[in-house]
């Protein structure tokens, strides 16, 4: 067995894919499933859930050592998007973050 998860995760999913091959599923279908299969090992299977506190967790690190102003976290959201709506929401969710904290 590999050390490395990320290696043990595409071993499993080749497995699942020859599964379905044997199967003798559409090849329409093992194709679709093993693309999907791999897409969430590539991009990595994180849940919003956890990005959003990761997220978090990093804009109240980078606010503190801003100053912890209004304007940090309009600073930080900066950093985590070039899409002026998501900044602004971003922002407010930071705020409301340090708001929380106190």
């Amino acid at each position: 067995m590999p050390s490395d998860p990320r290696q043990a995760a595409v071993e499993r999913a080749v497995r699942a894919i020859v599964a379905d091959v044997e199967r003798r599923m559409a090849r329409a279908v093992v194709v679709a499933r093993g693309v999907e299969r791999l897409k969430a090992i590539v991009e990595g299977d994180e849940r919003p859930a956890e990005r959003y506190r990761r997220e978090n967790d990093a804009a109240l690190r980078e606010m503190a050592a801003r100053g912890n102003s209004r304007d940090s976290a309009r600073q930080v959201a900066r950093l985590f998007s070039s899409d002026p709506h998501t900044r602004e929401m971003l922002a407010q969710r930071f705020r409301g973050l340090r708001r929380q904290k106190k």
